[in-house]
């Protein structure tokens, strides 16, 4: 009797079904449809009429079914109505695997592939969902007026991913800050995590700063960047043009003052040449005159650029 229990045993073992599926999790972009590999080698002489095949995520959710040569769809959970599609030429060479119409974050976890032909088995198959992050933004505050020593806030953004994402800030040179470095990821009613992450650096003159999102299932990584650059003077752009108009205005005042004074100096000196006869010139050494206006004399004399250069430099004391 052991003998022949032993005999069926082994009987039972070498005739059961292998089910081939992926080792790795398969990938399913959220929104897009997926195919969950499931395969085996079907015996000689194989009918559809002999196979039952039955697809489920967890114990209790049914997502598809096919006995007696058909589908059977009675009992299919009602997330996966009009979902799911087998491969119905394929399936009499083996092909079980289930094609999952616009993945759901709910979709993600082990689904299980039943085959009974002449035998049973059934294989895992891990669907892991994934929505990829929008690309960062980033934010400086303050961002104008800035000098080297000031201390600028940067904050990064990214939105609309799944799952959670490692988050991290590089300089220019390529070295990660992981000082005043605050991240936040929060999930919003869809289940999609929106990304805020800030770091305080203080300023050198010039630097560039990066923020890597990296994407652990999708294995990818966005970045942006900002140069910062730190001024040792700075003025506000209101502030610059009003100096600006000040310093026009001033200078064309000085020119028009000096071409009044120009004009009554000509006007002088000519009086003065016309009065020079009549004048007494030297008395002790020294030049006298009977008008007041002598006091200028040495400039009627002088050159006119001369004149116009100590004129300005009277204006402006």
């Amino acid at each position: 009797m052991s003998a022949l229990c032993l005999f069926l045993l082994l009987h039972s073992v070498a005739s059961a079904i292998e089910l081939h599926v992926p080792d790795a999790p398969v990938i399913g972009l959220l929104g897009e449809d997926v195919v969950l590999p499931c395969w085996f080698s079907p015996p000689t002489g194989f009918s559809l009429r002999e196979l039952s095949l039955f697809w489920k995520l967890t114990t209790f959710q049914q997502v598809h079914a096919f006995t007696l040569g058909q589908e059977q769809l009675e009992n299919q959970d009602p997330d996966f109505i009009n979902r799911t599609l087998l491969f119905p030429e394929e399936l009499s060479v083996g092909n079980m695997s289930l094609r999952l119409r616009g993945v759901r974050l709910s979709d993600e976890g082990i689904f299980t592939c039943f085959v009974n032909v002449e035998n049973s088995s059934s294989a895992a198959v891990r669907l892991q969902v994934a929505a990829p992050f929008s690309k960062p933004v980033l934010h400086l505050e303050p961002s104008e007026s800035l000098k080297p020593g000031d201390k600028v806030t940067m904050t990064c953004h990214t939105y609309h991913g799944y799952p959670e994402v490692e988050l991290v800030w590089q300089d220019g040179r390529g070295h990660n800050l992981t000082e005043n470095v605050t991240t936040a990821q929060v999930a919003n009613e869809k289940g999609l995590f929106h990304v805020q992450s800030t770091v305080v650096v203080t300023l050198e003159t010039s630097d560039t700063y990066t923020c890597l999102v990296y994407h652990p299932v999708l294995r990818d990584v966005t970045q942006s960047s900002v140069t910062v650059t730190g001024q040792h003077l700075s003025f506000p752009p209101i502030a610059l043009w009003v100096t600006v108009g000040l310093c026009v205005c001033l200078l064309g005042l000085l020119v028009a003052l000096a071409c009044v004074c120009r004009k009554q100096l000509k006007q002088t000196c000519e009086e003065e040449q016309a009065e020079a006869g009549d004048e007494e010139v030297e008395e002790n050494g020294e030049l006298k005159t009977g008008n007041i206006v002598t006091l200028i004399y040495p400039l009627c004399i002088a050159p006119v650029s001369l004149r116009s250069t100590v004129l300005i430099v009277l204006l402006l004391l």
